[in-house]
């Protein structure tokens, strides 16, 4: 291959990738909550068939999660995922495991897999039982 065929190639995977990143969305489900000692916060449902990414386009989440958690306080923390099918019935999948767990103050990123589902809710609960904390989750979504 001629170097110009490889610098264009080389430009081209450059372009495809950072491309690929408009079609990643993010979502705060849950934000700022004061999770009390032993307390439990669930998110609002996420309708993951009207997730939209950058380029404003209706798309279908390609399968690919992660989350950013916050936690400030003296708590500590799990967070975890329920999903549905019907809107209304939200549950944990079988074989499902947390986002994160133990989590305490800081800021920590991590990806998970959830099987297709039409409806995500996040699920944080403060573990320690003796201190609250304050818990920011972002998602994002490809």
């Amino acid at each position: 291959m001629k170097a110009k065929h490889k610098l264009t190639a080389i430009i081209m995977a450059l372009f495809l990738g950072v491309a690929s990143f408009a079609d990643i969305n993010t979502q705060v489900p849950v934000s700022a909550e004061a999770i009390a000692a032993s307390g439990t916060y669930t998110s609002a449902a996420i309708d993951l068939t009207k997730v939209r990414g950058d380029n404003n386009s209706t798309q279908r989440p390609d399968g690919f999660f992660s989350a950013q958690v916050n936690v400030a306080g003296s708590g500590t923390v799990k967070v975890e995922y329920l999903l549905s099918n019907d809107g209304t019935n939200y549950v944990t999948p079988t074989g499902a495991t947390e986002i994160a767990t133990g989590l305490t103050a800081g800021n920590t990123m991590h990806s998970f897999d959830p099987m297709v589902a039409r409806y995500l809710k996040i699920k944080v609960t403060e573990t320690g039982g003796a201190n609250a904390a304050t818990v920011t989750v972002t998602l994002a979504i490809q």
